[in-house]
């Protein structure tokens, strides 16, 4: 057989292959399906083995979460790393680097089927509490998280809930929430006033918070937050008596917590929350529903309380009540959980 023919033969079975490899239209872009044929493409494609690498660490943001909670976790944590990083907002054309942090699970599915070269990189994905709501099924996310590196999780009970859902368990790990102990110092507790500390969302349990509120009408209340003219009950709940809405910058919150004996989160799905920490940091006591990391941080009866997530508002009061007679230093059990602690137990999941 002639070069010429075994050429033709060749070419025509590497059309072959593309034709089955190329995924078809209807195939959903971040599928499961999808994912396996990026793995296969990934195995058979020639990339160049010399690629220059830009960066130790690059953070990928995506722009919906520009200016959220988890681009300030980045900014924590590259304050502590000796390396060189840059924060990239966008799916598309990461820039080469030794390792990748994905600020939320969400966005890895659509990097990895954008950017093929970071297959082989180390990549670390950020966990914060389940949603159902990123567009892909939780079967397509967790083959997608068994290709990262290290999937970090805020709490312990997401971490085993991953498990459970077939992440390997190699794979996952995780690391408390932080608050920065220079900021955030203690007080003495003195009558002080009961406080949350939320954005406005429906799952941090508005309505509960509108209940306590006027099932107390002895304790001044304060909520720290932003949005809360969204609230279709806001402009009843403005006029209490007893009760004070502050919308400050984030440098003026440690003056607030500063006013609290005692702090309540009452949301039924949390991956902290961070004001947990932070006013626990301030000897607050925290009254908190059971999710997120407050069991691994509260100690029931002892350096705070916690409640279940279906708990009615009367049981929630009683235990409010109840905060006021601790006498714990609540920031000796927190204050260890400062964001370079935070920072330093992350990059030993780069080396």
């Amino acid at each position: 057989m002639n070069h010429n023919i075994i050429n033709s033969k060749l070419k025509k079975l590497k059309e072959h292959i593309k034709k089955i490899l190329s995924p078809p239209s209807y195939m959903i872009p971040y599928g499961i399906s999808y994912l396996k044929f990026l793995t296969i493409q990934r195995n058979i494609k020639s990339y160049p083995e010399n690629i220059i690498e830009e960066y130790d660490l690059v953070f990928v943001v995506l722009d919906l979460a520009k200016g959220w909670i988890l681009e300030a976790i980045c900014k924590e944590i590259a304050t502590y790393f000796p390396g060189k990083y840059c924060f990239h907002y966008s799916a598309s054309s990461l820039p080469p680097s030794k390792a990748y942090f994905f600020a939320h699970y969400s966005f890895l599915p659509v990097c990895l089927k954008q950017n093929p070269h970071i297959w082989d990189r180390r990549m670390v994905v950020f966990h914060t509490h389940p949603r159902t709501d990123i567009g892909i099924s939780n079967e397509e996310l967790i083959y997608a998280m068994n290709r990262a590196s290290k999937v970090i999780c805020m709490c312990s009970q997401f971490s085993q809930l991953l498990v459970s859902q077939k992440l390997k368990s190699e794979k996952v790990t995780y690391i408390l929430g932080a608050a920065d102990p220079k900021m955030f110092l203690p007080h003495e507790r003195s009558n002080g006033a009961v406080g949350f500390c939320t954005a406005f969302y429906y799952r941090k349990e508005p309505e509960r918070i509108f209940n306590i509120i006027k099932m107390m009408p002895l304790r001044k209340f304060i909520l720290l937050g932003k949005g809360w003219e969204k609230y279709d009950k806001f402009a009843e709940m403005k006029a209490l008596a007893n009760f004070s809405y502050i919308e400050v910058p984030y440098s003026d919150y440690p003056r607030y917590y500063a006013q609290m004996d005692v702090f309540v989160s009452t949301a039924k799905l949390e991956g902290g929350p961070i004001p947990l920490i932070e006013a626990m940091m301030c000897n607050v006591v925290p009254v908190a529903s059971k999710t997120g990391f407050a069991p691994d941080l509260i100690i029931h009866g002892e350096n705070g309380f916690m409640f279940d997530t279906n708990s009615s508002v009367e049981t929630i009061c009683e235990l409010i009540e109840q905060a006021y007679k601790v006498k714990t230093n609540v920031r000796k059990t927190v204050e260890h959980l400062s964001w370079e602690n935070f920072s330093l137990d992350f990059q030993e999941f780069l080396k």
